[in-house]
């Protein structure tokens, strides 16, 4: 999941409709990745190398595989407008190019994959450590501010050891349920809140873009589970803090695109670099200031009931109470756990509702056997997962 949400959140969410970038940096990773990328070329899915016909079968090398040139790219880029509209441009890419397409900004090459299978084929060679993209542009913030490196900018072993960590209370399905009631209440807000944005609708029954509305769930949802703490995403009047905080992830996004594209010594002439930066150090904050409650929280319970008398209230308490992270690599961490996790639920969310909004039959077909396990005014918990095989397979498509 790290590999996901790294390339998806992070070389600035390149493909949503079903492509992938594979980076490949300098020294022994690139070999691996060329190697890996030769194994994973079966011929039905690869593109025609140039010269070669649709009977021929050899695996492709690197050199072989084709895409617009540097100069075409960067024109497709910012004279075209695509920079901010990826997704179109890796829609028309796979057109031209078949399922696997090369490109190239300034000394990073990046192959693009648009193919289910040929993902999964690079995904099950990976080892126990990720090769995912080196995140320079992640970095140069962190160094840049002296914040600590989290689970996004980290690599190799360091990054082992901190998913270690990370993974305590928070991953492991059984572990998972220790947050079943956190969410319960957080969707009974959402579901407030949208039963309010139908009313305030022209027709009286339609939510206007429920993406938005999923991402602020979300935002709600994991703040509440990282930070053990509500910051009113779900209120109609939402609080400022917060309202800074959502509006930096954007900005930091939408920079961060054009200084990917741009080279470095432009970062102090164009505006691009100084407002990505904001982003982040309003993100950072933001995280910074939650810890900062806990820690205060933390003492207090200390002065009053002793170390004896102090009891774990949630995942950050659990993590800074066990000394399993300091306070400084705290904010690291969670600041980007916070991020992805934000982006990968509200994704996932939108896109479950388009697909059953095209079927019927499986919105029925959920429907009863969700009121089958769960009856109306009953409020669901973790171990009714188990029996509702078909809302799993959903989400997991």
């Amino acid at each position: 999941m790290d590999r996901i949400a790294a390339l998806g959140c992070a070389r600035l969410r390149w493909p949503l409709l079903g492509s992938r970038v594979v980076c490949f940096g300098l020294g022994p990773h690139r070999a691996r990745a060329k190697a890996s990328i030769s194994k994973a070329l079966p011929a039905t899915e690869t593109a025609e190398a140039p010269g070669t016909g649709p009977g021929d079968r050899r695996p492709r090398g690197l050199e072989e595989l084709p895409g617009p040139g540097k100069l075409r790219f960067f024109f497709q880029l910012l004279m075209q407008g695509y920079v901010l509209h990826l997704h179109h441009l890796q829609v028309l890419n796979k057109a031209k190019y078949g399922p696997m397409w090369i490109t190239r900004i300034g000394s990073q090459t990046y192959v693009h994959l648009a193919s289910a299978p040929l993902l999964e084929q690079v995904m099950r060679q990976e080892g126990k450590y990720p090769i995912r993209d080196d995140m320079d542009l992640w970095k140069d913030h962190r160094d840049q501010q002296g914040l600590a490196y989290g689970p996004f900018t980290m690599q190799g072993q360091r990054w082992y050891e901190l998913r270690q960590v990370l993974n305590q209370r928070m991953l492991k399905p059984d572990e998972a349920a220790l947050y079943a009631d956190v969410l319960n209440e957080v969707i009974d807000s959402f579901m407030a809140r949208l039963k309010q944005l139908r009313g305030e609708s022209a027709s009286g029954d339609q939510v206007p873009d429920i993406a938005h509305q999923f991402y602020h769930f979300s935002l709600e949802a994991i703040c509440y589970i990282l930070f053990e703490k509500r910051i009113g995403c779900l209120e109609r009047s939402t609080p400022q803090d917060t309202k800074a905080f959502i509006n930096s992830v954007g900005l930091m996004f939408r920079n961060s695109l054009y200084a990917t594209f741009l080279p470095k010594w432009t970062r102090p002439l164009l505006p691009f670099w100084k407002r990505y930066l904001d982003g982040w150090n309003t993100i950072f904050s933001f995280g910074k200031k939650m810890i900062d409650q806990k820690l205060k929280d933390i003492e207090a319970q200390l002065q009053t009931a002793g170390p004896d008398g102090v009891q774990i209230s949630g995942y950050l308490h659990f993590l800074l109470n066990g000394r399993q992270l300091s306070p400084h690599e705290a904010v690291g961490s969670l600041s980007e756990l916070l991020m992805a996790g934000v982006d990968t639920t509200s994704n996932t969310l939108t896109w479950a509702l388009y697909h059953l909004s095209k079927s019927l039959k499986i919105q029925e077909a959920l429907h009863e056997e969700v009121v089958g396990v769960v009856p109306a005014g009953q409020v669901p918990q973790h171990k009714d997962l188990a029996h509702m095989p078909l809302l799993k397979a959903v989400l997991k498509e």
